[in-house]
Order: C-alpha cells, then structure tokens, then sequence
C-alpha cells in the first residue's frame, strides 16, 4: 500500500461531507483533482469504501474502519508538526473555545484582543 497523507485527508474530508463536490469546496481542490485522488486511494483496497447509488455517495462499513484510522494518522502527523515546531521555540497547538450561547455575542472582542496581542508573532514567528 502506497498512500499519502494527501490521500487521507482527502478521503477523510469525503468521508466526513459524503460529497466529493463538498469535500473539493472545503479542500480547494476541483472536483476531478478530488475524485482522481480518491479513485487512486480505493485502488489500492480490495474491499471497496465507497459506493455510488443513484447521485449520492455512501460510505461502506469498512470505508468508515480506514476513515477512522485516517484521522488518528493524522492527528499523530500533526502532533508531530507541533512539537517540531515547538523544539524550534515557535508557539504551537490548537486553540479551541468554548462559549455559552450568550457568549457569542462577547467572545469577538476577546478574540480581537487575542488576535492583536499574538497574531503578529505567530505569522512572524517571533516568540519568547
């Protein structure tokens, strides 16, 4: 098996839009530069992990088994990309918020602040 990364986030965007053409939007990829990518991933599987019925994509019980591992596989590259990045001193990680539904309408203005204070250093990469 020959897969690439590329070939796995593809696929595991597919997966999670079951629409190439959705995938392809959220990829900014075209639609054929999408659908090649995934043909050449299922080639190299015997059990098939999609399949066209009508106009809709479903995705096979063993299609979501390989989309499951994708995304762990991914998530262990970008762990690695973090601390790659974090050896070299640069500031890593995800940032994930959590805001009641009231919060939506104060949480802009936290994140402008957030934006101004740090943006600048992480597209820079000057941290200290």
């Amino acid at each position: 098996m020959n897969y690439t990364l590329n070939q796995l986030r593809i696929f595991l965007k597919v997966v999670q839009t079951e629409s190439i053409t959705k995938a392809s939007e959220i990829l900014h990829l075209t639609q054929p530069a999408v659908s090649i990518q995934l043909k050449n991933f299922q080639d190299q599987f015997e059990i098939p992990l999609t399949e066209v019925i009508g106009r809709r994509l479903y995705i096979t019980d063993f299609g979501r088994e390989i989309a499951d591992a994708a995304e762990k596989i991914l998530e262990e590259v970008n762990t690695i990309a973090s601390k790659t990045e974090a050896y070299k001193g640069k500031l890593t990680g995800k940032l994930k918020i959590s805001v009641v539904s009231t919060g939506k309408y104060v949480m802009p203005y936290f994140l402008v602040i957030f934006k101004t204070t740090y943006w600048y250093r992480i597209v820079a990469g000057c941290y200290q």
